[in-house]
């Protein structure tokens, strides 16, 4: 068994938490600010809290793609916009359902930008987490916009230079309060934890944390050298003390993103 495959079976058997401060599962959904909030979110997610990058630096250049998922009035996870209509995030973080919106190109989860609802919402046919953690988010509305290019097959080597992006938490043990400021974290590919099918896995200065799920991980193209779109965040380890992190696999779905979206 992997190292990766053996921390998942032990930290799903501890699903169930009743508050913020209770351990914290692998999924990477957002630790929100108010325990009423946490116990939403948890519920909706069978107890499992999510990753913010923990360590890695705080972005100040504009990224008009990011999103931050809210869910009602509580931030749930990072996204990204790919086209006018469509965003991507991670599956477990829409599972439970609810009254979805985006807040667009702000680098605050809680203001500015353009927030849009979300009309309909597409997760992977197969998806049976950590395997296939992947949604597709149709806007209410087109939002017209700078996107980023998405990975294939072809771009991807290990090893590559890597950058991730999130709200998560910026605490080791994935607790709160979440940062406002959209945070990131360099590095490289790493075969180092994996054990996930269509994973891109990615180890840098700073680790995933509660509330970085759904939030994109951009690789240095093997084939042009620029940085493209290669997956979602799925899969953490808690402590964040690793700065290790899961990405479902952009190019893996590239089938099953076409067909949903015509991207």
């Amino acid at each position: 068994m992997s190292p990766l495959t053996s921390r998942i079976s032990a930290l799903t058997r501890r699903r169930i938490l009743p508050t913020l401060a209770a351990t914290f599962a692998a999924l990477l959904f957002a630790a929100a600010p108010a325990p009423t909030q946490a116990d939403d979110a948890v519920s909706q997610h069978h107890g499992e809290v999510s990753p913010d990058i923990v360590g890695g630096g705080t972005v100040t250049d504009d990224k008009p793609w990011i999103a931050a998922l809210h869910n009602g009035s509580n931030f749930t996870c990072t996204a990204s916009q790919i086209s006018a209509e469509w965003v991507i995030t991670a599956a477990h973080c829409v599972e439970g359902g609810g009254n979805y919106s985006v807040r667009i190109g702000s680098l605050n989860r809680s203001s500015g930008g353009t927030v849009v609802d979300v009309a309909e919402i597409h997760s992977h046919p197969d998806y049976a987490w950590p395997d296939n953690d992947i949604s597709l988010l149709k806007l209410s509305q087109p939002h017209q916009n700078t996107y980023p290019t998405m990975a294939t097959q072809a771009d991807l080597s290990l090893g590559q230079a890597s950058t991730i992006y999130g709200w998560g938490s910026e605490n080791a043990d994935w607790s709160g309060p979440l940062p406002e400021q959209l945070k990131y974290s360099n590095g490289s590919t790493t075969d180092t934890y994996c054990g996930v099918v269509n994973v891109v896995c990615m180890i840098g200065d700073g680790g995933v944390a509660g509330g970085d799920s759904g939030g994109p991980g951009f690789v240095a193209s093997a084939v042009t050298g620029e940085y493209v779109l290669v997956g979602v965040c799925a899969v953490g380890h808690s402590p964040a003390d690793t700065n290790w992190g899961g990405y479902t696999s952009i190019p893996a779905n590239a089938g099953w993103i076409n067909q949903v979206t015509g991207l």
